[in-house]
């Protein structure tokens, strides 16, 4: 591994920290669902032998205006980053999401090719989004995405991730370091159409400054097991943090989503809508922790999992939870909802001549609709309604 990163022309400090991934990766051991949020996901027989390391396709469009002075912003490969603004890099690279915390994240920092840097200078604000592509190999297959993405004070950026890969057998493993300096705006859409043998593990973290707003926000629609873990980390005061989902399952696909909104800072805001309709024997997972620490006085959160049953055989299981440790909070609530398709709606679309999967395809996209209405991007309606009534077209009923 060394021999390649150093064929690369990398710098040996982030040779050094593959290194290190690479022995914390060794003497990890695989989860399990002894630990809560690997409950309802079963990966000990998960094989990484099976799938050899490849370099995905990254493309990045759209630009970062420059900012005042010798500020280092850009929309990049990560290992480009590395050569140019290795300071900044070297500084925030796994800060958030330390190589130690698991096997897959271990897996990660020790195998990184797949990467992307966004930095957005202080005051900048980016016009039209940055879109990052990751386009996998055919497999069998591992790769490795990475995406670093700072927004100085007051900055403002839109960035899209789209996924994609065929059908052959692939192994994903992710990690999204997102730090918002104070007054920032960042929204993140992550757009997963992996093909039907792929299996994603994700880490998204963000940590948000003072007044400062960070939405992310994943669309599930491919692969056979995905599992995202999205966490805020709300640090400073008047920080808001919004996280929305979406999954459509067909087959036998697997969705695991684990939330984490923690509030440290007071007058702290954060919400979170996750939605899944499953058909076949798809099954969705959700299990979400809103935390407010004492030290997050006057907090407002609200935590939302909705699943909608399109089949006897799918399967939900959901289960947020409310860590309060302080007593003078605004409003913290949560709600989980497990259930068919309203029956009454949709006899009244089928009087409307409309066959049986034509009504569930409005029923669906209605059910998604306040997810994506909350996804201010150009043409994604438009888009994810027809890849919804794509897929609605052939799932299993």
């Amino acid at each position: 591994m060394d021999e390649a990163a150093a064929a690369r022309g990398e710098p040996q400090w982030l040779r050094d920290r593959r290194s290190e991934a690479a022995r914390a990766f060794a003497s990890m051991p695989m989860p399990t669902p002894a630990s809560r949020p690997w409950k309802y996901t079963d990966v000990s027989d998960l094989d990484f032998a099976a799938f050899p390391p490849a370099s995905a396709t990254v493309t990045i469009s759209g630009e970062v205006p420059a900012g005042k002075g010798d500020s280092p912003g850009g929309a990049t490969l990560l290992s480009s980053a590395a050569e140019q603004w290795p300071e900044a890099v070297r500084a925030e690279l796994g800060a958030l999401v330390p190589a130690t915390e698991g096997k897959f994240i271990a897996a990660n920092a020790a195998l990184w090719q797949a990467g992307a840097y966004v930095h957005v200078p202080r005051g900048v604000s980016c016009d039209e989004p940055i879109v990052i592509e990751v386009e996998a190999p055919d497999g069998p297959a591992a790769i490795f995405p990475r995406l670093l993405i700072i927004a100085e004070e007051q900055a403002e950026v839109t960035i899209i991730l789209r996924l994609r890969s065929s059908d052959q057998p692939l192994l994903v493993s992710g990690v999204i370091e997102l730090l918002a300096r104070d007054s920032a705006h960042v929204k993140l859409l992550i757009d997963e159409r992996w093909g039907a043998e792929t299996q994603d593990f994700t880490t998204i973290r963000s940590r948000i400054g003072r007044s400062a707003d960070v939405s992310v926000a994943t669309i599930a629609l491919g692969g056979r097991l995905v599992k995202h873990t999205i966490e805020a980390l709300i640090e400073g005061e008047g920080a808001n943090s919004v996280i929305r989902g979406i999954a459509l399952g067909g087959a036998n696909q697997h969705f695991d989503f684990v939330t984490l909104q923690d509030h440290e800072g007071p007058r702290t805001t954060s919400d979170v809508v996750i939605k899944a309709a499953l058909a076949g024997t798809s099954r969705s997972v959700y299990y979400g922790i809103t935390r407010v620490e004492e030290s997050a006085k006057g907090a407002q959160a609200n935590q939302e999992n909705r699943n909608l049953l399109l089949s006897e055989h799918a399967k939900a299981d959901s289960d947020p939870v409310l860590e309060i440790l302080t007593a003078d909070v605004i409003r913290c609530g949560h709600g989980a909802t497990v259930g068919p398709v309203d029956q009454e709606a949709l006899f009244y679309l089928q009087t409307r001549a409309l066959d049986y999967r034509a009504s569930l395809q409005l029923l669906v996209q209605g059910f998604f609709e306040s997810v994506i209405a909350d996804i201010p991007i150009e043409g994604l309606r438009d888009e994810l309604h027809d890849a919804v009534a794509a897929k609605l077209a052939t799932v299993e009923l």
